[in-house]
């Protein structure tokens, strides 16, 4: 079986033909993230930098655009150039911050293996009163967030992951319908 970097790698080239995205559900979720000017972004699972043009309308300090597939990444690389953004091809484990005022994983959460982990790690990658957003575009129709269980019970997506985000984060927005899943909230002292 192919291992998943090597799975997106492969789909580089086609990936943005293969996957649109809403610029009003972008739109919203960033909205949602309470951004403001001069902030520093950690984009984690940046694909082919489909978030950077939205997050540099911002006017960041700095976006990190990290993605462990080095086919995404340099895909990115030609698709966007501005000063204050990085991209970066790295495991997300393999960084330590604090990084950044506000990470997203758009789109990404649904590849990680161990989301206690890589929640953990996130916060340990954000400034105080950093804030993590999690979001996909396709909503629980797309069954991304299926089997899901906490505890060893099986509970709807969102009370799943606020479960886990609650060491670490305060929960201050979420959204689950057939359009978007959004869990967004700021980083526990």
């Amino acid at each position: 079986m192919m291992d998943r970097r090597a799975l997106f790698n492969s789909r580089a080239a086609s990936w943005d033909h293969a996957h649109t995205h809403d610029p009003d559900k972008i739109e919203l979720m960033l909205s949602l993230s309470d951004l403001r000017q001069e902030m520093d972004f950690l984009d984690v699972g940046c694909g082919t930098g489909v978030l950077e043009p939205y997050l540099i309308a911002y006017n960041p300090r700095r976006v990190l655009a990290v993605d462990f597939a080095e086919k995404m990444i340099a895909i990115a690389r030609e698709k966007i150039y501005d000063r204050r953004i990085e991209f970066v091809c790295a495991d997300i484990y393999a960084l330590f911050g604090p990084l950044a005022d506000c990470c997203f994983l758009y789109n990404a959460y649904p590849h990680f293996d161990d989301p206690g982990r890589l929640i953990s790690h996130i916060a340990t990658l954000l400034r105080p009163c950093g804030r993590l957003t999690i979001s996909h575009t396709r909503g629980k129709a797309d069954g991304s967030f299926k089997g899901l269980t906490f505890c060893g019970a099986p509970v709807h997506p969102n009370q799943a992951l606020v479960a886990l985000m609650n060491p670490f984060f305060h929960v201050d927005a979420t959204v689950d319908n057939n359009a978007l899943f959004l869990i967004s909230g700021i980083k526990r002292d």
